[in-house]
This record gives structure tokens, sequence and C-alpha cells, in this order.
């Protein structure tokens, strides 16, 4: 729109005097000096992108100029760019790029993770400029008269001027038609993650593009590539390597390029979130425990509703399957772990809790509304505090500083100074528990003493410390990448057992990251149905027709 505004005011007659017509001319001359400055400015160049990446909030911003280059009416200096920062920091950056008066082109980049939880970006970009030496167009019709009074001299600056004036626009156009920015890239990439279990570590873009990340479950790698083809992208090559709990992928194409006008969404999620160990397996260490119930026959039937048949299954998650049948809330110490193999039909939850004292050997506390599991037994708390809005955790092997954070963010009331570094780790399966009888529980698991001083609490360790006490914040949270129980592929559907409340049936498979999942009649896999749960078998509808999956055996 400039240049044809230029381009009008330039060849359309007018009758105003020449004074006039020069301050008109020399006021576009200096707007299109901003945009396509006279010879290379290099310091001029790297400090207004300083500028736009510091606006941006990017830090460690290094610039380094090339050597300008020149062909006819055409030069430009290449500059390559660095810097740390987060996504929507990188995404703002090539916002201010493209809406800047300066013109820019975005000839590639490269993001990759870095420490800290931040992404390292590395650009290649090109700012023109007019070549001195550069030939000039003919000026224009209109300044072919000569105007009463104006000395020659003056007349042909004057319509050298113009030439100039003309000749700008002109590459001011070529230029705005051709420049690059990689806004819808950046946009199409976080759209591509969002709400996926997914992980991006490196993404670069030029001629070609490349992505490289990690992603958990058959299903959603499947649907992660349907995803890259049904968007912007243009895939010509998609690859997948199991790594650890995780499938490594590498995606090449082409990707189109956006205008400065293109109405962009801001990017939902950031895909470079980086994670501790993210692929890492959560199971328990492989210490075999076989817990067997009586049978029961016509003559000594069972007592109560509960059937549990749970093949291999982690400690800590036997008592997540207890809490869904029976609606108890349990609390497991970080050390009770093992894999356990459980068969008990129609007991009640004190026999199902009493089997599992006597064969696995742990201390289950009866107490309050919240069941105590450790290794060895405690004495119970002298007095159960109450009050608190009902809550419900379901968190396996948590920090118990986080869950602390947690519930200081439900009830403000409960911040706390503590102890500073770990606290512990707990597992805990709760519904509709009052709050502060859970955190109660919490606090003497780990062997923390709650006083108040004056208007604050703080907790101490029971053994005593010397440290000062520091506030009880959230850390880092220890982000994994989560599968959801709906996303699950049937490959990966290897199932851990089943329980029954005398009711419904539930059946339980493991993710690959090692999050039990629990399923019901009607639930979905990402590509199938639990269309049955008996008591030694489950049955999937597939595409290809109903498959039974046979509960194992024990094996002594």
């Amino acid at each position: 729109m400039l240049e044809f505004l230029l381009g009008v005011l330039l060849l359309a007659p007018s009758d105003r005097p020449f004074s006039e017509e020069r301050l008109l001319l020399d006021r576009q001359l200096e707007t299109l000096r901003r945009i396509l400055p006279d010879g290379p400015g290099s310091t001029a160049d790297v400090l207004h992108l300083r500028t736009m990446a510091q606006g941006a909030q990017l830090g460690r911003v290094e610039i380094e100029a090339h050597p300008s280059v020149e062909d006819g009416t055409h030069g430009e200096v290449a500059y390559d760019l660095t810097a740390l920062g987060g996504y929507d920091e990188i995404d703002r950056f090539f916002r201010q790029v493209a809406l800047s008066h300066r013109l820019v082109d975005v000839e590639s980049l490269t993001l990759s993770s870095a420490p800290e939880r931040l992404v390292k970006l590395e650009a290649s970009l090109r700012l023109p400029y007019w070549p001195t030496a550069a030939p000039l167009p003919r000026p224009p019709e209109s300044a072919r008269r000569r105007p009463s009074g104006v000395p020659r001299p003056t007349l042909e600056a004057y319509r050298r001027d113009q030439s100039l004036a003309l000749g700008k626009s002109q590459a001011i156009a070529t230029w705005r038609r051709t420049r690059r920015n990689p806004r819808l890239f950046l946009s199409e990439l976080a759209a591509v993650v969002h709400e996926r279990p997914v992980m991006i570590g490196y993404a670069s873009l030029g001629e070609s593009f490349t992505v490289r990340g990690l992603a958990v479950g058959e299903g959603t790698v499947r649907d992660l590539e349907s995803r890259f083809e049904r968007g912007f992208f243009r895939i010509s090559e998609f690859l997948m390597a199991k790594q650890g709990a995780c499938h490594r992928f590498e995606v090449h194409g082409t990707s189109p390029v956006a205008g400065p006008d293109a109405e962009l969404p801001m990017p939902l999620d950031d895909p470079f979130v980086q994670e501790e160990t993210p692929c890492r397996v959560d199971r328990d260490p492989t210490r075999r425990i076989v817990v067997r119930g009586p049978t029961p026959s016509a003559k000594k039937p069972g007592n109560g509703p509960l059937t549990l048949r749970l093949r291999a299954v982690d400690f800590a998650d036997v008592f997540q399957v207890l809490a869904l049948v029976s609606g108890s809330g349990f609390l497991v110490d970080s050390d009770v772990v093992g894999h356990v193999s459980l068969d008990a039909t129609q007991v009640t939850l004190g026999e199902a809790l009493a089997l599992l004292r006597e064969k696995a050997r742990v201390a289950i506390e009866e107490s309050g509304r919240i069941r105590r599991v450790s290794k060895t037994s405690r004495d119970p708390r002298t007095s159960d505090p109450a009050g608190g809005e009902p809550v419900s955790f379901t968190l396996k092997r948590a920090d118990v500083r986080e869950l602390l954070a947690v519930m200081t963010d439900i009830d403000p009331a409960l911040a706390s100074l503590g102890p500073p570094g770990f606290l512990g780790r707990l597992s805990v399966w709760a519904s509709g528990v009052p709050l502060l009888e859970l955190r109660a529980d919490v606090l003497d698991a780990v062997g923390l003493v709650e006083d108040t001083e004056g208007d604050r609490r703080v907790l101490r360790r029971a053994t005593g410390s010397d440290q000062p006490p520091v506030p009880v914040a959230a850390t880092v949270p220890d982000r994994r990448l989560q599968l959801r129980p709906e996303e699950l592929a049937l490959l990966e559907f290897e199932l851990a057992g089943v329980a029954s409340n005398g009711s419904r049936w539930l059946a339980f498979a493991y993710s690959p990251t090692g999050q039990l999942f629990g399923y019901r009649v009607g639930d979905r896999l990402s590509d199938a149905i639990v269309k049955s749960i008996e008591s030694t078998d489950v049955v999937l509808e597939t595409s290809e027709g109903p498959l039974r999956l046979a509960l194992p055996p024990i094996n002594d």
C-alpha cells in the first residue's frame, strides 16, 4: 500500500508551488530511507534488532553481521542472531519483526531446548538497503515539465530524487512480496502439540523444516502424524523409534510462510517445555509379592462385595484400586514398593486389608477417613483435625512440598514455613476428604510437626533441625509426558487386573510411563472400546472385530 501511494503521488500532476512539491518529496524520501536506507548501516540495524529482541524479553542476545552484498539495485546485509527465551517471547519477537518499519527477511531459524525450561533461538536475518551506486529509473512523466523560475541544477536534483523515490518504492514492493516470517510455523508447531503428550526438542525452518521430539503412546504418535499432515505443514517424511517409555519422532517437510498482515493465533502451549527424565518408566522394583485369599464355596460364601484380581501391580497402585472399588482413602509411604499379585474374591474391605497385612507385611492404620499404609506401625494421632472443604487427590509418589503447596492454593490460610530441601514423597488416593484432616495425615506421614508462632504456621521435623524455615512453596513442577486413558493404544494395552465392588467391574492397564489406568465398560482407547469386563478377561471392540484379553495366572 505504501509503495502504491508513493507511486500515485509521484505520477499525479499537481498545481502546488515547487517549494511545496520539494518539501513533500523530501518527506517521502525520509520515509523511504527509514524502510530502505541508503547504503549498509550495520550499526543501526544491529541496534534495531537488539531493541526488538529485548522488547520481546529475550535474553543473552548476540548479533553478528556479515559483509554486505550488492547486485545492481539490490543490496543486503545478513545477520546471525542468537538468544534465549520462552516460546511466547520468541513468537513476540517475530511479531515485532513482521510489524517493523525496517524491512527484515527471516531466511532461517533453529529452535532447540535449553536448560531452565528455555528455548535457544538461532536465526539468520537479511536486511536490505539501497546501494549508493544503483542505477535510477527514468523520472515520472510529471517531473518532465519545467516549473517557471526554478534553476536547472535545482530541477535536475529534484528529478533525480523523484527517480530515487520511484526506484525505492519499486524495490520495497518487491521485498515486501518476498520477505519471510516464521510466525505461521511457530503457531502451527504449538497447535500440533496442544493437549497431546508430546514434547519438541528441536525445530528448524529454512527452505524446508525439521522437527524432532518425544511422544508417549502408539496412538499419540499416529494422531501426531495425522495432525502434521492435516495442518499447514507439507510432510515429506515422518520417522519414529522407541526410546524408553516414549517414541522419538522426526518430521521433514515444507511449510508455507505468512505475510505480515496474517492474523495468527497466539501459541497455546510451549512445545519446548523440557522435563527431567521425561521418558522414565515409574514402576516399582520387581520384588514379587503374592497375596491369595480364600476361595468361596457353597458352604463358605464370601462375606463382602469386593473382588480383586491383580497381576504384578505396583504396591501403591493396589490401594488405588481399593480406593476406586471401596470409596475409601489411602495414604501410602514411598518405601511401600514391590510388584503385587493379588487374588481375593467376595471379601470385605477389612478382609482385603487383613490379607495385605499378613501376606505383604505392611502396617495399615484404620483410624480416621484416611488409612495410612507404611512398612512399620506408628502411634496413631491423638487428635483428628476437622474442617476444610472436601478434596480429592489421585497422586502416585507425589512430592510432599508440591502437595502442601496445592493445599495452600486451595486454602491460603494454610500457608506455612518449613524445613528447606526435600520433604519426601507420598501416594494419595482420596475422594471427598476434609482438607485439614488430609493435611494432618500428610504431615504425620513425613514426620513434620506444626506449631503456630504469632500469625505464622511453622513446620518442623520431629527429629529437630537447626536450619531456618523457608516458605513451603511449589518448586518447578516435575512435569512428565503424561498419557490419558483414552490415548492408550490397543498394542500397548496389557491387562494388569480386574476388580469389582459387586455392582460393576473395572479393568486396569499401565501406561508406557507407569501410570495405572482404570477402565469401565464403554470407555475408549485410542483405537478400541471396552466392550465387556469379566472376572477372567476383557473384550475390546476394535476395527477388526472383538478382541479378548485374558488375565494371566499368578506364577508362584
